[in-house]
């Protein structure tokens, strides 16, 4: 087995690594099946690409743009969905570009890329790798393996009831591996004392801040705060609990006092009544004559301006940004340029995107570029 490949985690980023070297390679995996993870994403559908063309996708990546490029012109989403139609699932685009299996099962992506894959050994948790005379020894706690090559494709350290639990830091960290501090991404937003619990299930267009940085898009109120594109994508800029600015209606208080003077207030605004009665309490059920000056400037700068202590949830973000430094791998080829034949592939890299499939295409892309660049070695 030393001139054939490891591949450890079978992730989204593993499964394609898998099932595009086949037979060359076998896969180490801790948990008892695969992709528990992806199977997950796009609420179990499965939103595994974006439809558009490199060079609109690389701002989603947000600082990894010019790392991402070789690997998103190498296999970008028509190459990804060619390849999937390939093995027998067809795609289908939303309008807003996402794109899923025809199914909506995510479990047809996994299904499908895991028969492909080689040789696969379940319950396999690696413990420490090391090289030794051209040859990787990898051990498990059950026994030893030994390759080649190595793609390691373990993930970040996010939901880590699914095994992302950042095990390939430490493994990498001990080959001489940088390791970016890891912080929770495509998360939702926790409110502490969640104020608007009430408006629970609205979906609504807000902007949120926190010092430079700012988000908008639609976000849903949930039982215990935010989720959807605003919160998942914002939550990459928190680090613990702190305090966030929320825009859910830029208004002013002469366009209050312009509307209808009987009108009761929580029927004059352009939001849901149950949101403004969450946001604004009593003053919610005033009518817009009886509102006094200083009444009407505390609604507009609640409206527009609401600021609330928020966290992230480690256990339930979807992704991770921080990891594997990008300068110690090599952007055309995934090999790491401390330890050579190593390859780091997908969550793994400090590489985190927006929501809307660009995670997912990250991780395949990454991953066929790894298994490319092993397959030209192999032969040579």
């Amino acid at each position: 087995m030393t001139d054939s490949v490891a591949i450890i985690g079978l992730g989204a980023s593993g499964l394609m690594a898998a099932s595009l070297l086949g037979m060359e390679a076998f896969v180490l995996e801790k948990n008892d099946t695969a992709g528990k993870k992806l199977i997950l994403t796009g609420g179990g559908k499965c939103n595994y690409t974006h439809d558009a063309e490199p060079d609109e996708l690389l701002e989603a990546y947000y600082d990894r743009r010019n790392f991402v490029r070789p690997a998103l012109y190498a296999f970008p989403p028509r190459k990804i969905r060619s390849y999937f139609q390939s093995l027998g699932i067809d795609s289908v685009t939303f309008e807003n570009g996402k794109v899923f299996p025809k199914s909506l099962k995510a479990t047809d992506i996994r299904d499908t890329l895991e028969r492909k894959a080689g040789r696969i050994f379940y319950g396999q948790k690696v413990c420490r790798i090391a090289k030794k005379d051209g040859v990787f020894h990898i051990f498990t706690s059950e026994r030893t393996f030994k390759a080649g090559h190595v793609i390691m494709a373990t993930g970040g350290f996010t939901y880590r009831e699914t095994g992302s639990e950042g095990d390939g830091y430490f493994l990498l960290e001990n080959l001489g591996h940088t390791i970016v501090p890891p912080r929770p991404a495509l998360g939702q937003l926790f409110l502490e004392g969640h104020p608007l619990k009430e408006a629970a299930g609205i979906t609504i267009p807000v902007t949120i801040r926190k010092g430079r940085n700012r988000i908008s898009s639609s976000a849903v109120i949930t039982e215990k705060g935010l989720s959807g594109p605003a919160a998942e994508d914002f939550s990459r800029f928190m680090d613990g609990k702190e305090t966030i600015g929320i825009t859910f209606l830029d208004i002013g208080k002469e366009t209050i006092k312009r509307k209808s003077g009987k009108a009761m207030l929580k029927n004059a605004l352009d939001l849901p009544e149950r949101l403004t009665e969450a946001l604004l309490g009593e003053l919610s059920y005033k009518r817009i004559a009886d509102l006094t000056a200083g009444e009407l400037e505390k609604i507009c700068r609640t409206l527009s301006d609401y600021e609330v202590p928020a966290s992230v949830p480690t256990l339930s973000a979807m992704g991770t940004t921080g990891g594997i430094s990008t300068s110690e791998i090599d952007s055309r080829t995934m090999e790491s340029r401390k330890v050579e034949n190593l390859y780091i592939t997908g969550e793994l890299a400090d590489v985190d995107a927006k929501c809307g499939g660009y995670s997912l295409t990250w991780a395949f892309a990454s991953a066929y570029l790894a298994a490319q660049s092993i397959a030209r070695n192999r032969k040579e």
